[in-house]
């Protein structure tokens, strides 16, 4: 038998699975917003922004995640703004889908991911544009270090008919070791004219001019690499109105490092 555990706010409505409350999560409501620092992930998460309304949820994993997928429909003349943060010591498979179902909806989803050791872990974005005036941007940071593999992909797709819609897809990685790896691979698929479209993807190696640089201000080699980690995944934190968890995703940056 399925359940089933629906919750609703003026801005915001949720429905999951009833196992979710069981997981220990922490959830902290501020006006539109929900922010959630997980010790594991859904497996299974649907949200449902309904017109007119905005929804901002940011998501932080740091100890353990898992295998976890998140649908998101945006109805008309609603606003999606996501944040996910995995700085976690195990694989990680996430993929999250949002559908802009009706005029006007807009969506913004960004992560920052740090990989390290032999993890594997792997994320996937796809935005389905299935209206007109539908707006969507995303954008994808990580960081692979030691024997870890990091690869960020999505696909953003403008259904015909979908007129005036516009759709950005970034992803960028840096690869601080020689046996770590990256694979940075947006996509876009149109089947519509007048549309506005743009992807870009870069893996690349940690340049050695900002850590010479570094080292010449006598900063050692270690505490070098996590200024630049620090550096490239801090900005997400915008998205995190709590100063503690801020605090905390620094320290996480720190420790893995």
């Amino acid at each position: 038998m399925a359940f089933a555990w629906k919750r609703k706010t003026r801005n915001l409505s949720l429905a999951f699975p009833l196992a979710l409350v069981r997981r220990r999560w922490r959830f902290m409501m501020e006006n539109k917003s929900r922010q959630c620092l997980v010790d594991t992930l859904p497996s299974n998460l649907h949200l449902l922004v309904k017109e007119g309304e905005e929804c901002y949820l940011s998501l932080a994993s740091l100890s353990q995640a898992q295998n976890a997928e998140i649908v998101v429909d945006v109805q008309k003349n609603a606003c999606f703004v996501g944040a996910f943060v995995d700085f976690c010591d195990s694989d990680v498979h996430f993929k999250i889908t949002i559908n802009l179902l009706s005029e006007g909806a807009s969506s913004e989803w960004h992560l920052a991911s740090l990989s390290s050791k032999k993890e594997s872990k792997t994320y996937e974005a796809n935005i389905n544009h299935l209206a007109r005036h539908t707006t969507a941007v995303v954008s994808s940071y990580g960081i692979a270090r030691e024997e870890s593999f990091l690869k960020l992909s999505g696909t953003s797709f403008i259904q015909k008919g979908s007129k005036e819609s516009n759709t950005r897809q970034e992803a960028k990685i840096i690869v601080f070791d020689p046996h770590s790896d990256g694979l940075a691979s947006p996509a876009l698929q149109i089947d519509e004219n007048d549309v506005s479209a743009s992807h870009a993807a870069v893996v690349g190696r940690l340049n050695e001019q900002h850590l010479f640089y570094l080292e010449s201000r006598g900063i050692d080699l270690l505490l070098a690499k996590r200024l630049i980690a620090l550096g490239y995944l801090k900005p997400i934190e915008r998205y995190f109105d709590d100063e503690k968890l801020r605090e905390k995703l620094d320290n996480q940056i720190e420790r893995r490092f």
